[in-house]
C-alpha cells in the first residue's frame, strides 16, 4: 500500500511538473508563485486544482499499479 501511495504522489508532482491542466495558477504568469516540494510532499501557491482530474490521475495511478 505504501508503494501505491508513493506512486500516486509522484504522479501528482509529475503532472505539475508538466504545467499540465490539473494544477494551474489562479491568473496567467503566476507559475513562479506556486512552490512543488517533493521532500515534504506539499504544493503550495495561488491555484486551481482540477478536482476530477486529480482524481483521475491517481485512479489511473493506481490500477496501472494493481
Amino acid at each position: 500500500m505504501n508503494d501505491i501511495r508513493k506512486t500516486c504522489v509522484r504522479a501528482v508532482f509529475d503532472e505539475f511538473d508538466d504545467y499540465g491542466d490539473m494544477i494551474r495558477p489562479q491568473y496567467a504568469g503566476q507559475w513562479d508563485e506556486i512552490d512543488a516540494n517533493r521532500f515534504l510532499g506539499h504544493i503550495t501557491g495561488p491555484m486551481d486544482i482540477d478536482v476530477a482530474d486529480l482524481v483521475d490521475l491517481i485512479i489511473d495511478t493506481i490500477n496501472k499499479e494493481l
